[in-house]
């Protein structure tokens, strides 16, 4: 069995920083499709004034990648480290 390194900040830094970039470029693309597709709906999310559907839409979409990828990467390191303990635990 290969021998595995043991995640560093650094690894973990880089892991979570990838997986929020490419949660942004997903919602983002996201975002735009549905902008595109449904303008009206995003017309008004702003009740006081009128915005355009697409940017409104691709930014919300990219916001909320970025924070749910950086999460889903967080995730992934956190059960990669209690399965890392488990193994040691019974070795």
């Amino acid at each position: 069995m290969a021998a595995q390194h043991a995640m560093t900040w650094k690894k973990i830094f880089v892991t979570v920083t990838i997986t929020a970039l490419i949660g942004m470029v997903l919602g983002g693309l996201f975002g735009f499709a549905s902008g595109k597709i449904t303008p009206d709906f995003f017309r008004h999310i702003i009740p006081w004034q009128d915005v355009e559907p697409v940017g409104v839409a691709t930014f919300f979409d990219a916001t909320a990648g970025v924070i749910l990828g950086g999460g889903l990467g967080s995730f992934g390191i956190i059960i990669q480290t209690i399965l890392e303990l488990k193994k040691k635990r019974d070795a």
